[in-house]
């Protein structure tokens, strides 16, 4: 690492941080400095460094003449998908909110959080119809959860490239940052102002991919069709919003904060020192665990935040520390849901 002198950017799959010094770098756990120790640094002519790696839920990237017909290919589907969807709804939502600014090819819809007026009984509403987890709550809790839910939304900016947005989508999305953050006491991921929302997979550069989902500089992407089946199917363990926050959560406690010691940063090294066993044994027998989720300690993290809460009796009973270890982190016990 160089001096305190130069900034550094790493690029770690889903978003970027700047590393002042190296104390700063000695202060990030070890599951993030690991991501970074196998790549080799690019200097630039700002004197940053930048690192770069895989995203989230992403095919084999395409070279050369296979390129060339992939975008083809996606620019052919893209226009028939407009031309012949351009009235269909998403999904059958109740109500749709209204847009000021009419859909461009380019430009997404554009809803400012601060001007969704969503009353208490459209939250409950939306969140008992499609969230599982607000509906194991009692009474108490699952007013706690509309209060941060309200100011969750109020905060952000919503960006939908779609004909129409509807209110389901900044209400469910912002309500998965509120799940997996309902034990802490700050649940407001302040450094991500924005949330991107896709109808479907969405296609992202540098490298050329595919995404259902990700996390890259101040905001959280997501393909609202598979957001949307994955809370319909709320026990395969699987929940690309769940992931995503993950990552979301994991950015804005350990880099943002990094100057200074906090709970979650000390939780957060226990449940290391617990994950590194999972990785060293490499455990996919049982079917918990993909390879996606195997390959390096940021994806194991997002990957068993997702089983946390959708398959939590599996994971306590395969995994007993590593859920422990968890349950600790983000100061809660789904089990006791059940």
């Amino acid at each position: 690492m160089p001096q305190d002198s130069t900034y550094n950017t790493l690029h770690p799959k889903d978003t970027s941080f700047v590393i002042h010094s190296e104390e700063a770098w000695q202060q990030l756990p070890d599951s993030v400095r690991a991501g970074f120790d196998s790549i080799a640094y690019e200097q630039e002519q700002n004197s940053e460094r930048t690192i770069s790696t895989t995203s989230k839920e992403e095919f084999a990237e395409p070279t050369g003449f296979q390129t060339a017909m992939f975008l083809g290919l996606f620019i052919s589907i893209f226009i028939i998908f407009r031309r012949f969807n351009k009235n269909r709804h998403l999904y059958d939502a109740e109500q749709s909110f209204s847009a000021s600014n009419a859909m461009s090819e380019s430009a997404p819809l554009h809803y400012p959080g601060h001007q969704l007026k969503f009353s208490n009984e459209e939250l409950h509403t939306i969140c008992n119809k499609y969230n599982s987890y607000y509906q194991k709550l009692s009474v108490e809790n699952k007013q706690k959860f509309l209060s941060r839910l309200k100011q969750f939304i109020h905060r952000k900016q919503f960006y939908i490239y779609a004909p129409k947005g509807y209110k389901e989508m900044p209400v469910l999305i912002s309500a998965a940052a509120i799940q997996i953050t309902f034990g802490l006491e700050e649940f407001m991921l302040p450094y991500f102002n924005n949330i991107i929302i896709h109808p479907d997979a969405y296609l992202a550069d540098n490298p050329l991919r595919v995404l259902m989902g990700n996390v890259q500089g101040t905001s959280i992407t997501l393909s609202w069709k598979h957001f949307l089946d994955d809370y319909l199917n709320p026990n395969d363990g699987k929940n690309v919003g769940l992931h995503e926050m993950a990552h979301a959560l994991q950015v804005q406690y350990l880099f943002t904060k990094r100057r200074r010691m906090n709970d979650f940063k000390q939780d957060f090294e226990h449940y290391d020192r617990v994950d590194d066993e999972v990785l060293q044994e490499k455990f996919e027998a049982n079917g918990l665990f993909d390879k996606y989720a195997l390959k390096d300690k940021n994806e194991l993290w997002a990957s068993s935040v997702e089983l946390f809460f959708e398959r939590p009796a599996d994971l306590k009973l395969d995994y007993p520390e590593l859920y422990d270890s968890i349950m600790l982190v983000l100061n809660q016990d789904p089990i006791q849901m059940l």
